[in-house]
């Protein structure tokens, strides 16, 4: 792996110079990149894969969520199934089709709200689904103008956004309740630009919130400022096919995406943007999570290394809040029996939920592969 060359900015002509201040969004400019680093022993504890779940006939596991302590769901993407656990990961059981009850093919994200209820988005219609009583049973609360609901954050104000994608006003838009849907308002991220997913949110409690937007079309970082009544564009990432997600670490702030395998970094609360890190020269960064072990403090990511022929499903760690990050475990590697072939190595780990102490599930998978669910047991 080749380290990216850093940007010589003081050969930049003066016109690229007038271009770069009259840009309304940050510029995006390479670092000199450290590669990912191999864990050094002792540092990080022991993780190990213990069992690995393929829902039949589908491809991607897309979303995971911690109900309580070892409890926890996951959500399909061929016909929107919800498996629940409650022994730590060891065995899944169907708790609802989304395709046969409601036409459905994907369950994209999931979040307990305020109310203690378990929401959570889709595709094809758009709607949001509610549970009230831990994943047993669901609802409909919403359905959007658009062809998916995406996105999913409730603010500590009990605001809820919902993004969107391919939204019929022809823009990049999201959902706001304040009153868990009884009333919403539908709200553009831009009223000039070409229609896109609004893919994830990073909240971090207040107003102020950021919307990572993409797949069609470049990467974006959205930011606002008044609990996502309005918005303004802070970043552009022309190389990256999506933006998945946001983490946050110490006073910094860091967005990941798909197709570069690359972080990027604010030091000013989101207003501005740099590239800090690239992992692959071609790679998926899925979802990051904190977790406590022994009483340490750690950040997990879900990642996939596609650079080689046979896809490699990781995940990686950081004991420094994300300042560095460390290759934990192959989950390819530690589980071949359950891979037959560089295809059915494709896609990538998107999400990750930590269950309780000793267990992270991960869910893997993309369009023509089998999707899994992989739970890991950490320590001895």
């Amino acid at each position: 792996m080749n380290r990216p060359s850093t940007i010589d900015f003081f050969g930049m002509t003066a016109l690229s110079l007038i271009i770069l201040l009259l840009t309304a969004c940050s510029p995006v400019e390479r670092q000199d990149l450290a590669e990912v680093q191999e864990v050094p022993d002792g540092r990080f504890p022991t993780v190990a894969v213990v069992n690995v779940f393929e829902p039949p006939g589908e491809s991607n596991v897309r979303s995971s969520l911690m109900l309580s302590k070892g409890a926890g769901l996951i959500g399909t993407e061929e016909s929107g199934n919800i498996f629940k656990s409650e022994d730590d990961g060891q065995s899944w059981r169907k708790v609802f089709d989304g395709d046969e009850e409601w036409g459905i093919a994907d369950i994209r994200n999931f979040i307990r709200a305020q109310d203690g209820h378990i929401y959570f988005t889709m595709t094809e219609p758009a709607r949001v689904g509610r549970s009230m009583d831990d994943g047993e049973s669901w609802g409909i609360v919403y359905t959007a103008p658009a062809s998916r609901t995406v996105g999913l954050v409730q603010l500590d104000s009990g605001t809820i956004l919902v993004g969107l994608r391919r939204s019929e006003n022809m823009m990049t838009s999201i959902i706001r309740t304040e009153d868990y849907f009884k009333t919403f308002q539908w709200i553009p991220l831009s009223q000039t630009a070409l229609r896109q997913n609004t893919t994830c949110f990073g909240y971090w409690g207040g107003n102020e919130v950021l919307a990572g937007v993409g797949y069609e079309g470049s990467g974006k970082v959205y930011k606002s400022v008044d609990g996502g009544l309005s918005w303004e564009i802070k970043a552009e990432i022309p190389d990256a096919r999506d933006v998945m997600g946001f983490y946050k670490g110490g006073n910094d702030i860091y967005v990941f995406t798909s197709g570069n395998g690359t972080l990027l970094k604010s030091t000013d609360n989101g207003e501005t943007w740099t590239k800090y890190h690239q992992f692959w020269s071609q790679g998926f960064l899925g979802e990051c999570e904190p977790f406590e072990h022994d009483g340490k403090s750690y950040l997990l990511m879900s990642a996939t290394d596609q650079s080689n022929e046979i896809y490699r499903h990781l995940v990686l760690i950081s004991d420094d809040q994300g300042a560095t990050w460390h290759e934990w475990i192959d989950l390819v590697s530690e589980a071949m029996g359950k891979v037959y072939s560089s295809k059915d190595s494709g896609g990538g780990a998107s999400n990750l939920s930590v269950l309780s102490e000793n267990t992270v599930i991960v869910g893997v998978g993309n369009h023509s592969v089998q999707g899994r669910a992989y739970t890991l047991h950490v320590g001895e």
